[in-house]
C-alpha cells in the first residue's frame, strides 16, 4: 500500500494542533446551546401559567417544536435517498483489509442478542430449577435423595415393606403369657381360626351403623392366631367372658331386631362397625349368648393388653384396627446412606449403618434393609430454600449472580450465628408445656393454662429485645438489599420457632466437629441450602454455556460501536442532503435508544470483577474494557449534539455550499475512523492479537489523523466568519463532532497497541512466578475487599443518611409489628407463632426511592399470584395419577414453563420485573409436593392461610408507608425537578466563573438526578391515581416536557467541556483526574492496572516507546511551548470571565451576566412552584408578565451571542497553531 508509510510518519503534534481547531468548530457553537434551552424553558413556563391557572392543566410543549414550525408538505416529501450500507470506502481502507469488521448483518445480529440472551437464560434456569427441585415432588427422587423416610411412607400407596410386629401389646396377667412374648413370631399377619373364620359382609340388619370414622378399617376374627404357632391370644385379662372394659367406651348390647334368627357373625359384625366408627376404639370382643338373645361388645383403646389363653375360644369375636400390631419403621432425621435393621421382628427396630462385615449382603432381605437416601432426613423441608436461593440470587450475568450469591449467604450466615449465640445461653430455648394438674401444688409457681417452660432460665424479654435488636442492625447498617432480606426473613424465621413453646430448639444429632453444632440441625441446614443454592444460581448461568458479564459488556460495547457507524454514516449523509425528511426522526430514535443501552455497560464490568477475583482471568481484559467504555460514552454523548443538529436543520441559507465540499472528507473520516474503532473494539476479548492486526492498528491510526487535518483545513476554507454565524451554527457542531469522535478512534487503537504490548511483557514471565504473583494479589483483594465492605456497611457517612434512616424506621416498623402479630394472632387464617408475615415482609423489602404506593401493590401482586397459581397447576396436574411417570414428567414441565416464563419477565420488563420475580421465587415453594389422594383439601387451607397473612402484611407495610412517607408521586417528581434545575444553574454559574471541574461535577449530578427523574414518569400519570381529591391533576406534559428540554441543556453542556478539557488520550471528559468507568480502587479493582496507567498516560511521547520510561523522555522545546499553549485554552486557566470573555469580548460580559443568572433562577424556582401546584389559585410568584420578559430577555441574549461572536478568537487560534506547525519536529504517535 503506497500509502502506509505516509500515514504511518504522522506527529504526535497533530494530536495536539488539532485540539484548538476542534475547539474553534465547538465555541460556534456554543452560544446557541446553554442560553437558548434556558429561553425554550422559560417560553413552556410562559405558555404554560395562564392556562394553569385558569384550567388546572398543561400543554405539551415538546423541544422539538420550539426549533420552528415545519409544514405537512415539508415533512412528507422525501429526502435525498440515503444508503444505509457502508459508503463507498477509499482504496486501500481498513474495510477492505479486514471484511469482518463491516459485516453489518453480524452486528444486526449482536443488536438482537438481548432478547436471546434473556430468553435463553429464563429457559435454562426454568429447566434447572424443574431439574434440581425433583426430590421434592418425584416420588423416586425423594426416595434417592432422602431415602425412605416417614414422609415417604405417607405419600406411599403401596404395602410399606418395613414393618416389626409389636407384640409389647401381647401380655398380661395369663399364666402363660410370660412364654407367649418368646414366641418366635413370623408376620404380623393375623388370620382367621381353622374352625369357623368369617367373611365380612355388610347386613342391613344392624341399620345403626354409619360411616366410619376417617375410613378406619378394623379385622373381623374368629379367635386370634399368629403363623408358627398354634394357641390363640385374645383381647384382656378375664376368662370365659369376664372383659374388663374402659370407662371412656362403655360395652354395648347387640340384640336381635323384630325377633330374627341372625347368625353370631352378623351381631359380630355390628360391634365391628361400632368400633369403626368410634375414634378412641383400637380393638373390640364380642361375646354371643345365643343367636336369640344377643351377646355384649367390648371396645377398648390401643393401651389395652391383649391377654388370656381362652379355652372356650370358639364362642368369641374380635379383631384390631389396621396398623396396631404391624408397626412400620423407616429411616431417622439424622441417618443417611445403607441402614440394617439387625432387632427380631417382634423387637424395637435397631438400625445401624450397613458395612461390609454384616452376614448378608445389603438389599437382601428387603424388611430389615433401608436405603436412607443421600442427604439427612433433616434437610428435606430445607431443599425448597435451595430453589428459592437460586432464584432470587440470579440475574443476567455470572458475577452479578456471584455477588448476589455471596450477598445472601452474608445475611443467612449472620441469622444462623445470632441463632448459635442463643442456644449456647439457652439450650432448650423456649419450649415448654402447659402447666398440669399436679403442678397445681399450693406452694406451685404456675396457673393452670399457663406455659411452663422447660429452661428455668428462659427469659421472654431478653428474646424480644434479640429479634428487635437485630432486625434494626440489619436495617441500619449499609448492607445490600440480598443481604439485609435473607438475613432478617431467617432471623425471623429462627427466633419464632425459638420463642415457640412446641418447638424450642431442635438438637441435632450428626457431629460436625465443632463443638454444639450438628449437621441435621435446622440453622445449619438452611445455611448448608443457602450455600449450595448459591452455588447452583453460579452454576446455571455457566451451564450449558457462559454468560460472563465481562462478556456481555463486550458484546455491547461492540454492538455499540457498530451502532455508532452506522448512525454517522446515514447522519452524514442525511445532513449533506438537500432538504429534510423523516429519516432524521429515525436517526433521533437510534440514538435515544443506543444511549439508554449504554447504561448497563458500567454495571457490567463492575460486576465482572467478581469472575476476575473467582475465576482468576480476564481482568486485564475488565481493565481495557472500562476504558473504551469511557471513550465510548464521550462518543455516545456527541451524538446527542448531533441529534439536536440533525432534528433543528433547515437546509437553508449556506448549508449547502458549506457540505458539499466537506462530504468526502466526512464520509471517508466517518468509514476510516469507525471502523478502525470497531477494529479496536473486537479484538479486545482477544488474548492475543497477530501481529499483522496490530501493524494494521499503527497505519491506519496515521491515515486517521490525515483525515481529520484535511477536514480543518476544508472546514477553514469554507466557514466564512464575518458571515452570520447562526447560519452555520449546526454544520460547524457537526464537524467538530465528527472530528471528535475521530481523535477518540485513534485513542482507542493506540490504547490497544500499548496493552498489547504490555501483554507481551506479562507473558515473558515464567508460569511458577506468574501462578505465586496472582496467587498473593488474590489474596490480598479479598483481605482487602472483606475489611472495606465491613468498613463501608458501618461507615457513619452511610448510617446518618436522612433517607437512609427513614428506610430503617419503615421497614423496622412494619417487620416487627407482623412478627408481634404472627405470635399472638390465633384464628381464621392465623396460627399462633406463626412466621409467615414477617419472614415474607423480610423478603420484600426493596431500597427503590421512586413511589412506594406502586412498590406494594407489586408486592401484593407478585406474592399472591404466586400462590395461587400454583394451586391451579397442581389442580390440572391431579388428573394424573400419583407416584407415576406421567405425574413425574407433567410436573416437571410444569415447573419449567413457570419458571421460565416468570423469570423472562423478570429479566426483561421494566415496570413488572419485580412482580414476575415475586412470582416465581414465592410460587415455587407451594410446587415442590410430592402427591398424595388427600393434598387438596391440606393444600388449599395452606394456600388460603398464607395469602391472607402475607396480604395483612403488605397492608401494614403500605399503612406505615403512608404515615411515614408521605411524599406522592407527584412530590418526588418536583423534588427531582428542583434537584435537576439548582445543577444545571450551578452548572451555568461555574461558566462564568471559569469554573471547569465544577461545570463537570453540575453536569453530572444533573445527569444522575435526571436518570431518577424518568422512572417516575408512569407514576404521575394521573390515569394511575387510585382515588381523585380536591387537588387537581399532576402537569405530566409539563414534566416530560422538562425534561426532554432539560436532556437537550445537558448535551450542550458536554459539548461547552468537550471544546475547551484539555485533551488526555483515553480520559473520559467528564471525570478530571480520574479515568472514567474504571471502577474506584479501594472497592472493585482486582490489583493495579497491568497498563500501568494507560488509562492515565498524560502525552503522546509516553506512547512512542513502552520500553522506556516516561522520566526519560524529554519532548524539544518547541513541543513543550505548544503543550503550554493547549493547556492555556482550558477554561479554568483563561483570565478574565473565562469563555464567555473569549467568545464575545469583556463588555458583553459584564452587562449580560447578571441578567443571565437572575433569568435562570428564576425558571429554576418557577418551575417546581408551577408543578407543585394543586389548586385553582392563580400563582403569584413569578407572574405571567415576569415570565414573558424573561422569555424576550433569553431571546435577546441568545441572538446577540450568535451575532457577537468574534471571528479574532478563531483568526488568532489558527495562527498560533501554524505558528506552532512550524516550529514543532515530527513526533510519532506509534510506530
Amino acid at each position: 500500500m503506497a500509502s502506509s508509510s505516509t500515514d504511518a510518519e504522522e506527529t504526535s503534534s497533530e494530536e495536539t494542533t488539532d485540539s484548538q481547531d476542534d475547539t474553534g468548530f465547538a465555541c460556534r457553537g456554543l452560544p446557541r446551546g446553554v442560553t437558548r434551552q434556558w429561553t425554550l424553558l422559560s417560553r413552556s413556563l410562559d405558555s404554560l401559567l395562564p392556562v394553569e391557572v385558569m384550567l388546572g392543566r398543561t400543554q405539551r410543549e415538546s423541544a422539538s417544536a420550539a426549533s420552528g414550525p415545519t409544514s405537512d408538505l415539508e415533512e412528507s416529501q422525501a429526502g435525498p435517498r440515503i444508503n444505509a450500507s457502508r459508503p463507498a470506502l477509499l482504496p486501500g481502507s481498513l474495510g477492505e483489509e479486514f471484511p469482518w469488521v463491516t459485516n453489518w448483518t453480524r452486528r444486526r445480529r449482536w443488536m438482537h442478542r438481548s432478547f436471546w440472551s434473556n430468553f435463553s437464560m429464563a429457559f435454562w434456569l426454568g429447566f434447572w430449577v424443574a431439574f434440581w427441585s425433583l426430590p421434592c415432588y418425584s416420588f423416586f427422587c425423594l426416595r434417592l435423595v432422602f431415602g425412605e423416610t416417614a414422609l415417604l411412607r405417607s405419600f406411599s400407596h403401596g404395602a410399606w415393606p418395613h414393618t416389626w410386629c409389636n407384640v409389647s401389646i401381647i401380655g398380661g396377667n395369663s399364666s402363660n403369657s410370660s412364654d407367649d412374648l418368646h414366641l418366635d413370631v413370623q408376620s404380623c399377619e393375623p388370620v382367621g381360626s381353622q374352625d369357623g373364620s368369617h367373611q365380612l359382609q355388610y347386613t342391613q340388619m344392624f341399620g345403626s351403623s354409619s360411616a366410619p370414622y376417617n375410613g378406619k378399617s378394623c379385622g373381623f376374627l374368629v379367635g386370634l392366631r399368629y403363623k408358627g404357632h398354634s394357641r390363640r391370644f385374645w383381647v384382656g385379662n378375664g376368662r370365659h367372658g369376664q372383659f374388663p372394659e374402659l370407662d371412656e367406651i362403655p360395652s354395648k348390647l347387640v340384640e336381635p331386631v323384630n325377633g330374627t334368627d341372625p347368625d353370631d357373625g352378623a351381631f359380630a359384625e355390628e360391634c365391628q362397625q361400632q368400633c369403626q366408627m368410634d375414634v378412641k376404639c383400637a380393638k373390640w370382643t364380642f361375646w354371643i349368648q345365643s343367636s336369640s338373645i344377643g351377646g355384649i361388645c367390648y371396645f377398648y383403646a390401643a393401651t389395652a393388653r391383649m391377654s388370656g389363653y381362652v379355652r372356650d375360644w370358639r364362642s368369641y369375636y374380635g379383631g384390631f384396627c389396621r396398623a396396631e400390631l404391624a408397626k412400620p419403621f423407616e429411616c431417622g432425621s439424622e441417618m443417611f446412606g445403607r441402614m440394617r435393621n439387625i432387632a427380631p421382628w417382634n423387637q424395637v427396630p435397631d438400625i445401624v449403618a450397613w458395612n461390609q462385615t454384616m452376614k448378608a449382603e445389603w438389599g437382601t432381605d428387603l424388611r430389615s434393609d433401608l436405603w436412607c437416601g443421600l442427604l439427612p432426613n433433616a434437610y428435606i423441608s430445607s431443599w425448597p430454600n435451595v430453589v428459592q436461593m437460586v432464584i432470587f440470587s440470579i440475574n443476567r450475568g455470572t458475577g452479578t449472580t456471584m455477588m448476589l450469591s455471596w450477598q445472601s449467604v452474608c445475611g443467612t450466615s449472620c441469622a444462623c450465628l445470632n441463632m448459635f449465640v442463643m442456644m449456647y445461653i439457652y439450650p432448650h430455648g423456649g419450649r415448654g408445656h402447659v402447666c398440669q394438674e399436679i403442678e397445681l401444688l399450693p406452694n406451685a409457681t404456675c396457673v393452670q393454662g399457663e406455659i411452663v417452660r422447660d429452661d428455668p432460665a428462659y427469659s421472654e424479654l431478653f428474646c424480644w429485645l434479640d429479634t428487635f435488636g437485630v432486625l434494626f442492625l440489619f436495617l441500619i447498617s449499609g448492607s445490600q438489599s440480598n443481604t439485609i432480606k435473607f438475613g432478617m426473613s431467617w432471623h425471623c424465621l429462627f427466633m419464632m420457632n425459638f420463642m415457640n413453646p412446641a418447638i424450642g430448639v431442635r438438637n441435632g444429632s450428626l457431629q460436625s466437629g465443632i463443638a454444639g453444632v450438628y449437621y441435621d440441625d435446622p440453622s445449619v441446614a438452611i445455611f448448608i441450602t443457602s450455600l449450595f443454592g448459591g452455588f447452583l444460581a453460579v452454576l446455571a448461568t455457566i451451564v450449558p454455556y457462559p454468560q460472563l458479564n465481562a462478556r456481555m459488556a463486550f458484546n455491547d460495547l461492540d454492538s455499540q460501536t457498530a451502532s455508532i457507524g452506522q448512525i454517522w454514516r446515514e447522519s452524514v449523509a442525511y445532513f449533506c442532503g438537500t432538504q429534510r425528511s423523516a429519516k432524521r426522526f429515525q436517526i433521533e430514535t437510534k440514538i435515544d435508544m443506543l444511549v439508554s443501552i449504554h447504561r448497563n455497560v458500567r454495571a457490567n464490568l463492575e460486576d465482572a470483577w467478581w469472575e476476575s477475583v473467582v475465576l482468576g482471568r480476564r481482568e486485564d481484559t475488565r481493565q481495557l474494557l472500562l476504558t473504551m467504555r469511557g471513550n465510548l460514552r464521550d462518543m455516545l454523548d456527541m451524538l446527542d449534539a448531533v441529534k439536536t443538529c440533525i432534528i433543528q436543520e433547515d437546509f437553508q441559507g449556506k448549508h449547502q455550499d458549506f457540505c458539499d465540499p466537506l462530504r468526502p472528507i466526512m464520509e471517508a473520516m466517518v468509514g476510516e475512523a469507525l471502523t478502525l474503532a470497531e477494529l479496536c473494539v473486537s479484538s479486545a476479548w482477544k488474548s492475543q492479537e497477530p501481529e499483522h492486526v496490530t501493524q494494521a492498528l499503527k497505519r491506519y491510526v496515521g491515515k486517521v489523523r490525515r483525515l481529520q487535518r484535511e477536514l480543518v483545513a476544508a472546514y477553514q476554507r469554507n466557514y466564512s466568519p464575518t458571515s452570520m454565524g447562526h447560519d452555520l451554527l449546526d454544520e460547524s457542531i457537526l464537524v467538530f463532532a465528527l472530528s471528535f469522535t475521530a481523535r477518540k478512534s485513534a485513542d482507542l487503537a493506540c490504547l490497544v497497541i500499548t496493552s498489547r504490548q504490555h501483554a507481551l511483557q506479562q507473558g515473558g514471565k515464567t508460569g511458577v512466578v506468574r501462578s505465586l504473583s496472582r496467587a498473593l494479589q488474590l489474596w490480598s483483594v479479598l483481605l482487602r475487599g472483606l475489611w472495606t465492605g465491613f468498613v463501608s456497611t458501618w461507615s457513619p457517612s452511610v448510617l446518618l443518611k436522612c433517607g437512609h434512616i427513614k428506610f430503617a424506621v419503615r421497614n423496622f416498623t412494619a417487620i416487627t409489628l407482623c412478627f408481634v402479630m404472627g405470635v399472638h394472632f390465633h384464628g381464621f387464617v392465623f396460627t399462633p407463632y406463626s412466621p409467615i408475615m414477617a419472614f415474607t415482609l423480610s423478603l420484600l423489602i426493596t431500597k427503590s426511592k421512586n413511589s412506594a404506593f406502586m412498590t406494594n401493590v407489586q408486592r401484593l401482586l407478585g406474592v399472591t399470584l404466586g400462590n395461587v397459581l400454583p394451586i391451579l397447576i397442581l389442580a390440572a396436574l391431579s388428573h394424573f395419577h400419583c407416584n407415576t411417570f406421567a405425574r413425574d414428567v407433567a410436573h416437571f414441565f410444569a415447573i419449567w414453563i413457570y419458571i421460565g416464563v416468570f423469570m423472562f419477565m423478570y429479566l426483561t420488563s421494566p415496570q413488572w420485573s419485580l412482580v414476575g420475580c415475586y412470582i416465581a421465587a414465592f410460587g415455587v415453594y407451594p410446587l415442590l409436593v410430592p402427591c398424595s389422594k388427600s393434598m387438596g383439601n391440606d393444600v388449599f387451607k395452606t394456600r388460603y392461610s398464607e395469602i391472607g397473612q402475607v396480604t395483612l402484611a403488605i397492608v401494614v407495610q403500605m399503612v406505615i408507608d403512608m404515615i411515614l412517607m408521605r411524599r406522592t408521586p407527584g412530590d418526588m417528581a418536583v423534588h427531582q425537578i428542583a434537584r435537576i434545575g439548582e445543577a444545571m444553574a450551578l452548572a451555568t454559574k461555574s461558566i462564568f466563573e471559569s469554573d471547569l471541574p465544577g461545570i463537570q461535577a453540575a453536569t453530572e449530578e444533573a445527569r444522575r438526578q435526571l436518570v431518577r427523574a424518568e422512572p417516575l414518569l408512569m407514576e404521575v400519570d394521573p390515569k394511575l391515581q387510585v382515588m381523585q381529591g380536591f387537588a387537581t391533576p399532576f402537569k405530566r406534559d409539563l414534566y416530560s416536557s422538562a425534561m426532554d428540554i432539560m436532556g437537550h441543556m445537558l448535551a450542550d453542556l458536554n459539548l461547552l467541556i468537550i471544546a475547551v478539557k484539555d485533551w488526555t488520550p483515553n480520559e473520559s471528559v467528564m471525570k478530571p483526574g480520574e479515568q472514567a468507568g474504571v471502577a474506584p480502587r479501594e472497592e472493585n479493582n482486582l490489583e493495579d492496572s497491568p497498563l500501568e496507567g494507560i488509562s492515565r498516560i498524560a502525552t503522546w511521547p509516553e506512547m512512542f516507546d513502552q520500553v522506556r520510561s516516561l522520566r526519560s523522555l524529554q519532548l524539544p522545546s518547541p513541543a513543550r511551548s505548544y503543550l503550554n499553549l493547549v493547556r492555556q485554552n482550558s477554561l479554568d486557566t483563561l483570565p478574565g470571565k473565562g469563555v464567555l470573555i473569549a467568545l464575545c469580548g469583556p463588555s458583553f460580559a459584564e452587562s449580560l451576566q447578571k441578567e443571565i443568572l437572575v433569568s435562570v433562577d428564576t425558571i429554576v424556582r418557577a418551575l417546581p412552584a408551577i408543578l407543585a401546584h394543586k389548586s385553582e389559585e392563580p400563582i403569584l410568584e413569578p407572574s405571567v408578565l415576569e415570565l414573558e420578559r424573561l422569555h424576550l430577555s433569553l431571546e435577546a441574549v441568545h441572538f446577540q451571542l450568535v451575532s457577537s461572536a468574534r471571528s479574532a478568537f478563531v483568526d488568532e487560534r489558527n495562527q498560533r497553531r501554524r505558528a506552532s506547525d512550524e516550529q514543532l519536529e515530527p513526533w510519532f504517535c506509534l510506530r
